[in-house]
């Protein structure tokens, strides 16, 4: 876990209650504070892309181990729709994600690609950027395994 500078050593910024202090890990049931969508590494840069061009995005954490991203959004304000099609996935009430201090920023275990502080992304900017023409069409898929050779 690799700690960076933080934007929250100015006294003016305070962080959420469910951010725990630095050095510490806290794990909190989606619905308690945050709903979280859970995307693939590989959609992740393009759509955080496209929330910032539609009006900004909120706290982001990055998985490198597992591959995965989550953008985290105010509980109980986003359903599953089509979007869902994408490999993108609600994680239902409940559902268990660990949380690192605000100040772990880099590195190769979870960490925050977007810190949080003011606010989550709103289900609509989401499910706008995500259903916009301009938007994420298609998942990425794994290249097909070739047929072995015969010997």
């Amino acid at each position: 876990m690799r700690l960076t500078s933080s934007p929250y050593e100015s006294p003016s910024l305070t962080l959420p209650p469910w951010v725990p202090p630095p050095g510490g890990l806290r794990t909190w049931g989606c619905g308690e504070h945050f709903d979280a969508v859970r995307l693939p590494a590989t959609l992740a840069p393009p759509l955080i892309a496209l929330l910032q061009a539609a009006g900004g995005h909120g706290p982001v954490l990055a998985d490198p181990y597992s591959g995965s991203w989550h953008i985290l959004l105010d509980p109980d304000t986003v359903r599953p729709g089509p979007w869902a099609r994408h490999g993108i996935r609600l994680l239902r009430p409940g559902t268990r994600l660990t949380i690192p201090a605000a100040q772990v920023t880099a590195g190769t275990d979870l960490h925050w690609h977007t810190p949080p502080g003011a606010g989550y992304t709103h289900a609509e900017l989401l499910n706008g950027a995500l259903t916009a023409p301009s938007g994420l069409t298609s998942t990425p898929r794994r290249a097909a395994p070739r047929p072995r050779a015969s010997r």
